[in-house]
Protein backbone atom coordinates (compact mmCIF):
# COMPACT_ATOMS: atom_id res chain seq x y z
CA UNK A 1 0.00 0.00 0.00
CA UNK A 2 1.01 3.21 -0.20
CA UNK A 3 0.27 7.18 0.56
CA UNK A 4 -3.01 7.82 -1.06
CA UNK A 5 -5.58 10.52 0.42
CA UNK A 6 -6.27 10.30 4.03
CA UNK A 7 -4.57 6.82 4.43
CA UNK A 8 -3.40 4.12 2.43
CA UNK A 9 -3.82 3.06 -1.11
CA UNK A 10 -3.71 0.01 -3.04
CA UNK A 11 -2.26 1.86 -6.22
CA UNK A 12 -2.13 5.28 -7.44
CA UNK A 13 -3.05 5.96 -10.85
CA UNK A 14 -2.02 9.38 -12.40
CA UNK A 15 -3.16 11.38 -15.29
CA UNK A 16 -2.00 9.57 -19.02
CA UNK A 17 -1.68 6.30 -17.12
CA UNK A 18 -3.91 3.47 -17.59
CA UNK A 19 -4.37 0.52 -14.97
CA UNK A 20 -5.91 -2.26 -16.53
CA UNK A 21 -6.89 -5.13 -14.11
CA UNK A 22 -7.30 -7.62 -16.34
CA UNK A 23 -10.80 -9.00 -15.02
CA UNK A 24 -8.48 -9.15 -11.51
CA UNK A 25 -9.71 -8.34 -8.14
CA UNK A 26 -7.72 -5.62 -6.24
CA UNK A 27 -8.62 -5.74 -2.43
CA UNK A 28 -6.34 -3.51 -0.09
CA UNK A 29 -6.36 -5.64 3.50
CA UNK A 30 -6.76 -3.27 6.47
CA UNK A 31 -7.88 -0.13 5.17
CA UNK A 32 -11.80 -0.27 5.66
CA UNK A 33 -11.01 1.39 9.21
CA UNK A 34 -9.08 3.95 8.53
CA UNK A 35 -9.88 5.94 5.24
CA UNK A 36 -8.09 3.96 3.32
CA UNK A 37 -8.97 3.62 -0.34
CA UNK A 38 -8.37 0.72 -3.33
CA UNK A 39 -6.89 3.04 -5.55
CA UNK A 40 -6.27 6.59 -5.54
CA UNK A 41 -6.47 8.53 -8.57
CA UNK A 42 -5.43 12.04 -9.74
CA UNK A 43 -6.39 11.05 -13.46
CA UNK A 44 -6.04 7.90 -16.14
CA UNK A 45 -7.69 5.43 -17.43
CA UNK A 46 -8.70 2.25 -14.50
CA UNK A 47 -10.26 -0.77 -16.16
CA UNK A 48 -11.15 -4.35 -16.49
CA UNK A 49 -10.88 -4.46 -12.78
CA UNK A 50 -12.92 -5.95 -9.53
CA UNK A 51 -12.17 -3.50 -6.59
CA UNK A 52 -13.46 -4.08 -2.61
CA UNK A 53 -11.98 -4.44 0.35
CA UNK A 54 -11.34 -1.02 1.38
CA UNK A 55 -12.85 2.06 3.20
CA UNK A 56 -12.90 3.54 -0.52
CA UNK A 57 -12.84 2.25 -3.72
CA UNK A 58 -11.38 4.26 -5.54
CA UNK A 59 -10.99 8.31 -4.20
CA UNK A 60 -9.54 11.36 -5.43
CA UNK A 61 -7.99 13.76 -3.66
CA UNK A 62 -6.74 16.06 -6.30
CA UNK A 63 -6.88 15.87 -10.02
CA UNK A 64 -4.37 16.65 -12.96
CA UNK A 65 -6.28 15.43 -15.45
CA UNK A 66 -9.42 13.75 -16.85
CA UNK A 67 -10.38 10.12 -14.54
CA UNK A 68 -12.09 7.54 -16.77
CA UNK A 69 -13.05 4.29 -15.40
CA UNK A 70 -14.48 1.59 -17.45
CA UNK A 71 -15.59 -1.87 -16.61
CA UNK A 72 -15.07 -1.92 -13.10
CA UNK A 73 -17.17 -3.42 -10.34
CA UNK A 74 -16.64 -1.84 -7.05
CA UNK A 75 -18.17 -3.87 -4.09
CA UNK A 76 -17.19 -4.50 -0.25
CA UNK A 77 -16.36 -0.76 0.06
CA UNK A 78 -17.97 2.01 2.01
CA UNK A 79 -17.53 4.25 -0.67
CA UNK A 80 -17.62 3.29 -4.33
CA UNK A 81 -16.17 6.74 -5.96
CA UNK A 82 -15.45 9.79 -3.57
CA UNK A 83 -14.00 12.38 -3.96
CA UNK A 84 -12.82 15.59 -1.74
CA UNK A 85 -10.54 17.22 -4.24
CA UNK A 86 -9.94 17.80 -8.16
CA UNK A 87 -9.96 20.37 -10.72
CA UNK A 88 -12.49 22.14 -12.66
CA UNK A 89 -10.74 21.90 -15.65
CA UNK A 90 -11.19 17.89 -15.53
CA UNK A 91 -14.09 15.26 -15.85
CA UNK A 92 -14.53 11.72 -14.48
CA UNK A 93 -16.91 9.33 -16.63
CA UNK A 94 -17.84 5.99 -14.93
CA UNK A 95 -18.87 3.45 -17.73
CA UNK A 96 -19.88 -0.26 -18.20
CA UNK A 97 -19.29 -0.01 -14.62
CA UNK A 98 -20.84 -1.78 -11.28
CA UNK A 99 -20.99 0.34 -7.93
CA UNK A 100 -22.52 -1.37 -5.19
CA UNK A 101 -22.31 1.24 -2.49
CA UNK A 102 -22.01 4.81 -1.24
CA UNK A 103 -21.53 7.19 -4.47
CA UNK A 104 -20.65 10.60 -3.09
CA UNK A 105 -17.93 13.40 -4.94
CA UNK A 106 -17.46 16.66 -4.08
CA UNK A 107 -17.93 19.59 -6.53
CA UNK A 108 -14.74 19.87 -7.90
CA UNK A 109 -14.93 18.05 -11.00
CA UNK A 110 -15.69 19.78 -14.35
CA UNK A 111 -18.28 16.94 -14.82
CA UNK A 112 -19.08 13.56 -13.65
CA UNK A 113 -20.91 11.15 -15.94
CA UNK A 114 -22.21 7.66 -15.13
CA UNK A 115 -23.23 5.84 -18.43
CA UNK A 116 -24.33 2.30 -19.14
CA UNK A 117 -23.60 1.44 -15.30
CA UNK A 118 -25.68 -0.62 -12.55
CA UNK A 119 -25.64 1.32 -8.84
CA UNK A 120 -26.67 -0.81 -6.23
CA UNK A 121 -26.45 -2.18 -2.83
CA UNK A 122 -23.01 -2.99 -1.02
CA UNK A 123 -22.05 -6.70 0.57
CA UNK A 124 -20.03 -7.09 3.09
CA UNK A 125 -20.10 -4.74 5.86
CA UNK A 126 -21.43 -1.99 3.89
CA UNK A 127 -24.68 -2.34 2.59
CA UNK A 128 -25.75 0.91 1.68
CA UNK A 129 -27.21 1.82 -1.67
CA UNK A 130 -26.64 5.80 -2.25
CA UNK A 131 -25.64 8.48 -4.09
CA UNK A 132 -25.24 11.97 -2.98
CA UNK A 133 -23.63 14.37 -5.93
CA UNK A 134 -22.39 17.63 -4.71
CA UNK A 135 -21.04 18.31 -8.62
CA UNK A 136 -22.43 18.65 -11.88
CA UNK A 137 -23.80 14.96 -12.96
CA UNK A 138 -24.81 13.01 -15.78
CA UNK A 139 -26.29 9.56 -15.27
CA UNK A 140 -26.57 8.16 -19.08
CA UNK A 141 -28.81 4.67 -19.68
CA UNK A 142 -27.98 3.48 -15.74
CA UNK A 143 -30.33 1.03 -13.92
CA UNK A 144 -30.66 1.55 -10.32
CA UNK A 145 -31.29 -1.51 -8.34
CA UNK A 146 -34.10 -1.69 -5.88
CA UNK A 147 -33.29 0.36 -2.72
CA UNK A 148 -31.53 2.54 -4.26
CA UNK A 149 -31.57 6.31 -3.13
CA UNK A 150 -30.57 9.42 -4.84
CA UNK A 151 -30.32 12.63 -2.82
CA UNK A 152 -30.22 15.38 -5.44
CA UNK A 153 -30.48 18.44 -3.45
CA UNK A 154 -26.46 19.23 -3.01
CA UNK A 155 -25.97 19.26 -6.85
CA UNK A 156 -26.62 22.11 -9.35
CA UNK A 157 -27.16 19.53 -12.14
CA UNK A 158 -28.27 16.27 -12.30
CA UNK A 159 -29.13 15.03 -15.77
CA UNK A 160 -30.86 11.32 -16.38
CA UNK A 161 -30.76 10.11 -19.81
CA UNK A 162 -32.63 6.57 -20.47
CA UNK A 163 -32.12 5.59 -16.80
CA UNK A 164 -34.16 2.59 -15.06
CA UNK A 165 -35.11 1.71 -11.34
CA UNK A 166 -35.67 -1.91 -10.91
CA UNK A 167 -36.64 -2.52 -14.70
CA UNK A 168 -39.05 0.94 -14.67
CA UNK A 169 -37.81 3.89 -16.69
CA UNK A 170 -36.91 6.68 -14.39
CA UNK A 171 -39.12 10.13 -15.60
CA UNK A 172 -40.12 13.70 -13.79
CA UNK A 173 -43.51 11.93 -12.05
CA UNK A 174 -42.28 8.70 -10.46
CA UNK A 175 -38.17 10.07 -9.63
CA UNK A 176 -39.27 10.69 -6.21
CA UNK A 177 -41.34 7.28 -5.49
CA UNK A 178 -38.37 5.36 -7.16
CA UNK A 179 -35.40 7.33 -5.31
CA UNK A 180 -36.67 8.69 -2.38
CA UNK A 181 -37.77 11.96 -1.56
CA UNK A 182 -34.45 13.77 -2.03
CA UNK A 183 -34.37 13.00 -5.51
CA UNK A 184 -35.35 15.80 -7.30
CA UNK A 185 -34.33 18.96 -8.67
CA UNK A 186 -33.26 16.63 -11.99
CA UNK A 187 -34.00 17.55 -15.77
CA UNK A 188 -34.53 14.27 -18.14
CA UNK A 189 -33.73 13.98 -21.36
CA UNK A 190 -35.47 10.76 -21.74
CA UNK A 191 -35.86 9.75 -25.82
Amino acid sequence: AVKGGYSVAGLVVTAGKTLDGNGHTLTVNKANDDYGSVIYATGGTIKNLTVSGAFRGIFMGGATGDVVIDNVIIDNVCYTFNSDDGNKDYSVTIKNSTLNGWTSFSDCHKLVTFENCNLGKGTGAYNYAFCRPYNATKFINCNFKEGYALDSTQSSSIVFENCYYNGQLITAENIVSLLGANAYKVTFNNK
